[in-house]
């Protein structure tokens, strides 16, 4: 059975609690050995604070990574940004970080405490949330980012890039028919288990990569679902988007109870090995992770 952890469907917004359990793991992995703020640095022209790291992608893709004073911790991408002061977790800042670093633009994609922009506001920085829900999302907050950091030329470039790696591949996915194509579980987390549906640019990622989603009857995002549920399913293939170190995710997931009889645990076909940032990213690196998905999916497909 499909679950709801905050007990009723939101087609708009992540259920808080759910996606807050693995926001939070994710963010405390990343947030151990990052630095504290110190005197802001100069720069000319805005300067921004990244709370988010596909935003943080989209910044220093677009060429405005000179004007990052702050990040948050899971923004490790790329490399580069390691360099930039950590400002508190994912989605959870230190005002009094934010403001060390004297900006004047904050961005984020979600606060667990929206009245924070509102304080931003107050001290005189300009403060903007830019969603990225779904796909078509993505080229759009890329132009907003380059208006709001005078960019707006390359961002233009790069969205109309993306766009057409997505028209490509959509295209490419359309070749095979809905029912010739694989079902797939999206395992964004273990413990407890959840899943993606159809509200999420995950879902439209997956699609683009020639598979079904095993919950798209959920018009959600991010939920919780029963082990039960996924075993009368049966997937082909189940794709575990979190990390998990010192085991073989194969191994582990038949060896949960009930699942050594789920076809794709009995086959083998997990996919662990395409980097969960390339999928759960809503940035530059899209098609990218899309591709890699398909590759994987074909692979199978070609084996006799």
């Amino acid at each position: 059975m499909l679950q709801d952890p905050e007990g009723h469907g939101d087609g708009t917004r992540p259920a808080r609690r759910a996606r807050g359990a693995w926001r939070f793991l994710a963010t405390a992995l990343l947030l151990a050995g990052c630095g504290r703020p110190g005197a802001p640095p100069e720069v000319a022209g805005p300067r921004v604070v990244s709370l988010a790291p596909n935003l943080t992608e989209i910044i220093f893709a677009i060429g405005a990574g000179d004007r990052l004073v702050g990040r948050s911790s899971a923004c490790d991408y790329p490399p580069e940004a390691a360099r930039v002061p950590v400002v508190g977790g994912f989605g959870r800042p230190s005002v009094e970080g934010v403001l060390a670093a004297g900006p004047t633009l904050v961005v984020d994609v979600d606060l667990e405490d929206r009245a924070l922009r509102g304080i931003f506001r107050r001290h005189g920085v300009a403060a903007h949330s830019i969603a990225c829900r779904r796909l078509a999302d993505v080229p759009d907050a890329i132009r907003r980012l380059g208006g709001l950091l005078d960019r707006s030329e390359a961002a233009e470039a790069l969205a109309e890039s993306i766009e057409a790696d997505l028209a490509r591949l959509r295209a490419e996915a359309a070749a095979t028919p809905m029912e010739a194509r694989p079902r797939l579980f999206i395992e964004l987390w273990p413990d407890p288990l959840m899943t993606v549906g159809r509200a999420s640019f995950v879902h439209d990622l997956v699609e683009l990569a020639g598979a079904r989603n095993l919950a798209a009857e959920a018009d959600r995002d991010y939920f919780s679902v029963d082990p039960e549920w996924v075993i009368a399913r049966d997937p082909d293939a189940i794709l575990v988007l979190h990390r998990s170190a010192g085991d073989e995710p194969a191994q582990r997931i038949a060896a949960r109870p009930g699942w050594s009889g789920v076809r794709a645990a009995r086959a083998g076909r997990v996919i662990a090995d395409v980097d969960p940032d390339l999928l759960q990213r809503p940035g530059p690196r899209l098609a990218e992770g899309a591709a890699q998905l398909r590759a994987r999916l074909r692979a199978w497909e070609a084996a006799p």
